[in-house]
């Protein structure tokens, strides 16, 4: 009776894994899971239970003939309380799993005994399974005969709690990946609005058809609810909406707001920003005190979450850009960052507006203007394809160079070896003699005097310095005969950052005296902040790629050995079928079950077990060819693949890997004997699918146990 329920085990085992292999959600696995350990095992109940914060369990998935009733027990894992003294509580305050083969005569289970006698539950076993290292939930499993729990039931059982324990983390680690794909595809769609409107205001557009666009763009591409621009009127200080999209006219209109502080329209996310001048985010509106005032009205809409952004004209707010979103969280610091930019970049178009009204006779300043402006948007539009550090650098400089081909434009890198800056990314007529400067910008540049250059002003203050009479304007200094040889008249210089460090400067110089108005500095400032967020950008880029490597490791390999794990070790099983087929050579398909680990586990402690585990691993990867595979597949428990070999060298190479386990004698300085059982098939002689491979080499391998342990034997049909 016992062997046919370790064969049905061994199966629900297999779908179990299967099941795993699918990647299905978390209640779709426990559903799955109960319904198998009851419908393939023969068990009379399954039941997962999961503590909320105040200990009580909830049940998340039951499975047999009173599974309705079993979800409104009581059940709890506080010892405080008489419905936390059970079973369940006990499994699961110790994450140790409890087994009681005479259910009925507990006294603990006094206040279940009836619901017990109605299930004819006779044993039942609960195991505690993991999440992320710490004990999530129990699976609690009954039988109707008692004494049914044995020692080699339970040892599979336990295999179950493992597959279980490792599909709850791979459902975290996809949950985790979703919400990063989509938080680096929202950041480019920003990225996108940012550069489509730089783009339109190189036409130095009318507010009103700029504030129209730029709601448009920002609900196409940035995909938040929706977004507004309200001014604010200067005589009656209410906010009036001049453009919107995503949201309905009435609902928009119908929405006063002043700036007047003694006023309760006042006292919104919008009349702060305008009086402080600062942005404002608020990812959970509807529970923020200053949320209340437009509560009712936020959620006819679904709103969850606000952004509150100031225009300014003149350096003094006029008015705000708003965008909402349906998800509390959504305006992240990669985001507020890229929305920020975009209302300065509003703000200085507007200035420029009335600069250029101001202008009309300077067409050359216009003209230089306008080309910049378009070297910004070209310059964003290619931070927004993650380029190297070399190829942004080179591309910046050449960029800019064109907007005015007199100019030369540099970058120069902070070498951390030298404390000089390297001159390695430059262009503009006759500027090879840039590579050949030598600026000291460390902290002992200047040996205690005050700073000469501009380079070790920028980095003393960590602000940008524009010098439109360089020979009159600064001391004596290293560069000047330099710049006087080359005709240099005037000169800016921009730091950028890297992860908050100043790591190098834009430089663009001309032959010009008075070459930089305040309008083309902002420009360039805009340019280095742009360099900045896309040094910023392209490391998390290079981050989340690294997370998302880590994260397809782990799916496919055991965390604690490193060795692939039971998924990848099916794919690979079902290549090497594949493989003999097509090229009708053999493979070995084998189970090892280590004998005596429990005791070395339970004596030593599981650190020791650990470092064990470690070493059985490491052992067979050097004995192996890089042709076989070795997995761990849960607990104490290894698969092996060994390709092409013939008869006599599977007997050898079976014999060595048993005379490695023999040969750890000694773990963490604690004297240890152990010894391994190994079941072995071989395909094509076995002709069975991937998991009747496996299926026979587990039957074999019990044959072993059966036998007296230490040792291997190849499956038969009488096995």
């Amino acid at each position: 009776m016992e062997k046919d329920y370790l064969r049905q085990l061994t199966g629900a085992l297999i779908d179990i894994n299967r099941l795993i292999s699918s990647m299905p959600d978390e209640g779709t696995l426990y559903d799955g899971v109960c319904r198998i350990l009851v419908e393939e095992c023969g068990l009379s109940h399954a039941i997962v239970g999961i503590p909320d914060h105040q200990g009580w369990v909830r049940i998340v998935s039951t499975n047999g003939k009173m599974r309705d009733r079993l979800k409104n027990v009581r059940i709890s894992v506080d010892p405080d309380r008489p419905e936390g003294r059970g079973i369940f509580g006990r499994a699961y305050r110790n994450a140790t799993p409890v087994i009681e083969n005479h259910l009925l005569d507990l006294p603990e289970i006094r206040i279940w005994r009836p619901l017990l006698r109605e299930m004819a539950s006779g044993s039942i076993a609960v195991f505690p399974f993991f999440r992320a290292g710490t004990v999530h939930g129990c699976l609690s499993l009954h039988a109707r005969e008692e004494d049914f729990f044995g020692t080699d039931i339970r040892d599979l059982l336990k295999g179950v709690v493992v597959s279980l324990s490792f599909g709850v983390d791979n459902s975290d680690r996809r949950k985790y990946q979703a919400l990063q794909d989509q938080g680096s595809l929202t950041l480019k769609n920003y990225y996108r609005a940012l550069s489509e409107i730089n783009q339109f205001l190189v036409h130095i557009p009318t507010p009103q058809a700029l504030f129209q666009r730029v709601c448009d763009i920002l609900y196409a591409r940035g995909d938040p609810k929706g977004a507004v621009i309200g001014i604010v009127d200067p005589k009656t200080e209410e906010i009036i909406w001049v453009a919107f999209s995503g949201l309905p006219a009435e609902w928009v209109y119908s929405i006063r707001l002043t700036i007047q502080p003694d006023r309760p329209e006042g006292q919104t996310m919008t009349g702060k920003v305008l009086r402080s001048g600062k942005p404002m985010i608020l990812n959970d509106y509807l529970n923020h005190p200053v949320g209340q005032a437009l509560r009712s009205k936020f959620e006819e809409q679904g709103i969850r979450a606000a952004a509150v952004y100031p225009i300014c004209r003149g350096g003094d707010p006029v008015g705000v850009l708003i965008a909402f979103s349906l998800f509390t969280n959504f305006f992240g610091n990669e985001m507020d960052q890229l929305l920020f930019e975009m209302t300065r970049n509003i703000s200085f178009s507007l200035d420029n507006l009335d600069r250029l009204r101001e202008q009309q006779g300077n067409e050359r300043t216009i003209l230089t203007l306008k080309n910049y402006y378009r070297a910004l948007s070209e310059i964003n539009a290619l931070v927004a394809h993650l380029p190297s550090s070399n190829e942004l650098f080179d591309r910046t400089c050449e960029i800019l160079h064109r907007s005015e081909e007199s100019s030369i434009v540099g970058i120069g890198l902070v070498n951390e070896r030298t404390g000089l800056l390297d001159w390695t990314h430059f262009t503009g007529p006759d500027s090879g003699w840039i590579s050949d400067l030598r600026i000291r910008v460390g902290a002992d540049a200047s040996e205690g005097l005050p700073p000469r250059t501009m380079s070790q002003r920028v980095f003393l203050a960590k602000k940008s310095l524009v010098v439109n009479d360089y020979m009159r304007e600064l001391p004596e200094n290293s560069l000047k005969p330099v710049f006087r040889e080359h005709g240099i008249r005037s000169a800016a210089i921009y730091p950028f950052f890297r992860n908050g460090t100043l790591t190098g400067v834009l430089a663009v110089v001309s032959r010009e005296t008075g070459f930089f108005g305040q309008e083309l500095s902002d420009l360039l400032d805009g340019v280095s902040r742009s360099l900045s967020f896309a040094l910023d950008n392209r490391d998390r880029e290079e981050a989340r790629s690294r997370q998302e490597e880590r994260a397809h490791f782990l799916s496919l390999h055991d965390p604690l050995t490193g060795l692939p794990n039971r998924r990848l070790f099916y794919d690979r099983l079902e290549q090497a079928r594949r493989y003999a087929i097509r090229h009708e050579s053999s493979f070995a398909v084998a189970l090892l079950d280590l004998d005596g680990f429990k005791t070395i586990n339970d004596a030593l402690g599981h650190s020791t077990g650990d470092q064990l585990l470690v070493a059985v691993g490491s052992g067979l990867k050097t004995l192996l060819r890089e042709s076989d595979t070795v997995a761990r597949l849960g607990g104490d428990e290894f698969a092996i693949i060994l390709h092409d070999m013939a008869a006599e060298s599977l007997e050898g190479t079976l014999t060595r890997i048993l005379g490695v386990i023999r040969g750890l004698r000694e773990v963490d300085g604690q004297t240890v004997t152990l010894s391994g059982c190994l079941g072995v098939t071989v395909f094509p002689v076995d002709p069975s699918d991937s998991d009747g491979l496996l299926f026979h080499a587990d039957q074999a391998m019990y044959a072993v146990k059966r036998q007296g342990k230490d040792g291997w034997t190849l499956y038969q049909n009488s096995t």
